[in-house]
């Protein structure tokens, strides 16, 4: 079953920049934003139906603040899909699980 990954701010690059095998999709989200809460079960519906295809990550406030900052992420939850090491796509608001597949399927 596949699960997302909770990555800190160090492993920001490894993760995610440096991923050249499949995307990365990140869920910028914080634990206090309802939001946030509302959207996790969907995004490991998500993670489970597109399993080695996407690699699902998820970036928490504020210990990614850092990352946040240098992605000019300003809300929660917001959802950043990498391919190759850079940013393809990009949706803020909690989304079902379809919209999120849907997101992901022109990479």
């Amino acid at each position: 079953m596949a699960k997302p990954i909770d990555v800190e701010a160090h492993q920001f690059e490894a993760e995610v920049i440096e991923s050249q095998d499949i995307p990365v999709l990140v869920d910028f989200w914080s634990p206090t934003c309802g939001h946030c809460l509302a959207l996790n079960p969907n995004y490991d519906e998500a993670a489970e139906a597109l399993d080695g295809k996407i690699k699902f990550v998820k970036v928490a406030f504020p210990g990614g603040r850092d990352v946040f900052k240098q992605y000019g992420v300003r809300g929660t939850p917001t959802l950043v899909l990498f391919k190759d090491g850079a940013e393809v796509k990009r949706e803020v608001g909690a989304k079902p699980a379809d919209a999120i597949v849907e997101m992901c399927a022109d990479h």
